[in-house]
């Protein structure tokens, strides 16, 4: 787990993220922050969260994906238009035991206004790397940036591992 989490670090720090670890709900997770667009008129940040769980089942999936939006919305910036811009993230769960249900859970749903979030599962025991890959209509412009940006920041197991 500790050599896929540094790859996932030094991913995110060659992408330019501001890279730490914190809580995200009761999941210690490396964070990536960002910006998907710099402009002050319709700033957009972005924040790559990855989670180490015991055992991932499909309940652990919605609620870390849950709590990362939340933790996004908590990091848009005001925009020129006196509202706040939006925000983009990746919940990433990684864990050796991941019930087989858990990948069908991964799945994209808009979640609040002004977030896309992306749910993530990578099964280390098994080498296996799930990103949610369905467009919702609402948001849709963002939802295949934010695919790009997990496929970016999230190596493939066997590359890491072996």
């Amino acid at each position: 787990m500790q050599a896929y989490l540094a790859a996932v670090a030094h991913q995110m720090a060659m992408g330019g993220l501001q890279v730490s670890r914190n809580w995200i709900g009761p999941v210690l997770s490396l964070i990536g922050v960002g910006a998907v667009i710099k402009s002050s008129l319709n700033p957009i940040e972005l924040a790559v969260c990855v989670g180490h769980a015991g055992e991932i089942s499909p309940a652990t999936v919605a609620g870390f994906t849950r709590q990362v939006d939340e933790f996004a919305r908590s990091i848009r910036r005001p925009s020129a238009f006196a509202v706040k811009g939006g925000a983009c993230a990746v919940a990433a769960l990684i864990s050796d035991r991941v019930h087989p249900a858990s990948f069908g859970a991964v799945t994209n749903r808009a979640m609040s206004y002004g977030t896309v979030v992306v749910p993530a599962v990578i099964d280390l025991g098994n080498r296996q790397m799930m990103i949610a890959q369905n467009t919702p209509v609402l948001g849709f412009a963002l939802w295949s940036t934010v695919r790009g940006k997990a496929g970016m920041y999230l190596p493939d197991p066997r590359a890491v591992l072996g």
